[in-house]
């Protein structure tokens, strides 16, 4: 009865890594700053604040982008890719753990999690057979209402949205430098988050209750402050950023990079026949512990 609980504890925790968790919306901005760079390419002289307000505003105006993101920390290593569209409402998330684990009954050695306004699909190789997982959303329309109020922000969205947010909710924020992401410039911005202060923050950056979450997961890891920098293209997409921090439980490192912002991320939701819900799963695993038992002498 433990390892069946165990199990669907794991498919359920899986399950909430897809969640809507709330956050701001709102318009966006499509100008940047005159000048002329290297190259002759035209250099951004916009105020760096009004820089990360103009890419909060306008990532929050995208339908869809990817990202790659690696999480190093005391614990190990973390590797996610997330895809995402707002309409249709999909998402989805590849995860990989370090050191990376051999494959198991011929899947790849991840955990991917599909997620759609109807259910959310977890399937790990070691968990019912490799099969989909399914769990159905219970409340779907709240999560409607709130999507369209631009209430909500997609877990798939990263970490994009709350470093914007702490970086225009941060002093001393400055732009060091033009580099090239990916091939593409962009403007290097750097701060540092000091948590005693964003802790007291009262403007308009970033929501309260998110700003809050923010702190206290990052005190969590026995930070007092953490250095955010954000790599922001020319036409106002962030293409990179990147946090680390140094507290009581050692460093932590996490980078993300952004790709393919309002391109169709083609996510392929699993066929319901392809899928059991939890209590199936439960039962069967019920089940097959009940007839071992019975042919042991």
């Amino acid at each position: 009865m433990k390892a069946i609980q165990k199990s669907i504890l794991a498919a359920t925790g899986a399950a909430l890594a897809l969640t809507l968790t709330a956050c701001g919306g709102g318009g966006g901005s499509e100008n940047s700053g005159g000048g002329t760079g290297k190259n002759g390419a035209k250099a951004d002289t916009r105020d760096p604040y009004a820089v990360l307000k103009a890419a909060k505003e306008k990532v929050a105006k995208q339908n869809s982008y990817k990202t790659k993101r690696l999480a190093k920390n005391s614990d190990g290593h973390e590797r996610v890719e997330y895809a995402f569209s707002r309409e249709p409402d999909l998402t989805d998330k590849k995860s990989w753990d370090y050191p990376l684990k051999p494959k198991n009954d011929g899947l790849d050695n991840y955990d991917q999690m599909v997620g759609t306004e109807d259910a959310i699909f977890t399937r790990n190789a070691g968990l019912a057979d490799g099969r989909w997982l399914r769990t159905d959303v219970k409340d779907k329309a709240a999560d409607k209402e709130a999507a369209r109020k631009g209430e909500v922000q997609k877990r798939a969205e990263g970490e994009l949205p709350n470093w914007l947010g702490v970086l225009g909710s941060s002093k001393g924020v400055a732009k060091v430098g033009e580099e090239k992401v990916g091939g593409k410039p962009a403007a290097h911005f750097k701060g540092t988050v000091v948590l005693d202060e964003l802790e007291k923050y009262k403007g308009d950056a970033m929501r309260d209750w998110l700003r809050e979450s923010f702190a206290k997961e990052r005190r969590k890891r026995g930070h007092d402050k953490v250095d955010v920098d954000v790599w922001i293209g020319r036409d106002d997409l962030p293409l990179k950023a990147q946090e680390s921090g140094k507290g009581s439980k050692g460093t932590s490192d996490t980078t993300e990079e952004y790709t393919d912002y309002g391109v169709d991320p083609k996510i392929q939701v699993p066929a319901l026949k392809d899928s059991i819900t939890l209590d199936q799963f439960a039962q069967e695993a019920y089940d097959k512990g009940r007839s071992g038992a019975g042919t042991k002498k």
